[in-house]
């Protein structure tokens, strides 16, 4: 999986739609192959702030599900309108 360039201590929050799986870039539109990848995910410093990020984005649209990715480029969680999906930490 390609990710942005991160700082130890740094998360990155991908947005993806429920339904399709079909990512989606920081303004809610497609993500196309070959786009910049740094309009797909927002960076974070901490995990608890991603994960907070990720849990309201999907209290404010349950159309969406986010995973965090730690800087070294592993899933670390999925979040969906379902709860979490999957921890690797």
């Amino acid at each position: 999986m390609n990710i942005p360039v991160l700082k130890e201590n740094q998360f990155a929050v991908g947005k993806a739609a429920y339904a399709t799986g079909h990512v989606l870039k920081n303004d809610g539109e497609l993500f196309k192959t070959g786009e910049n990848i740094n309009e797909m995910y927002e960076v974070f410093e901490g995990y608890e702030k991603a994960v907070e990020f990720s849990l309201q984005k999907i209290k404010n649209d349950s159309k969406v599900e986010c995973w965090i990715v730690d800087s070294k480029g592993n899933h670390i969680i999925t979040f969906d309108r379902n709860g979490e999906r999957k921890t690797s930490i």
